[in-house]
């Protein structure tokens, strides 16, 4: 599985859930998280994609070290499997989201 296809699935379940999952890039610093994840009720968290077993590089390490002591929920995220974890971490409520899913569903099949 590529970094792209967890990545993928990660931002259609944000998505689903009614956030935003923004694709995190800054020129002026080296080593930021690749998504931050804002869900409903103002929760944020970062979120690092790699390949399954893919390890941080050194300065991704520090960043999210220096994300952390701010008070900011950071993440490695290498299994689409580990998604809901994250989303449920970050402060995500899954049982709502699956109700907005299913309402959504029904109002897109009229």
């Amino acid at each position: 599985m590529l970094e792209k296809e967890i990545e993928k699935a990660l931002v259609k379940k944000v998505k689903a859930l009614g956030g935003l999952c923004i694709k995190f890039t800054s020129p002026s610093m080296m080593g930021i998280p690749d998504r931050i994840v804002l869900l409903p009720k103002g929760k944020l968290g970062f979120v690092e994609l790699k390949r399954p077993g893919g390890k941080a590089r050194p300065i991704q390490i520090k960043r999210m070290k220096d994300l952390e002591k701010l008070g900011f929920k950071v993440f490695i995220l290498d299994e689409k499997e580990k998604i809901d974890e994250v989303i449920k971490a970050i402060g995500g409520d899954l049982y709502w989201s699956s109700i907005h899913i299913i309402i959504k569903a029904m109002l897109l099949s009229k």
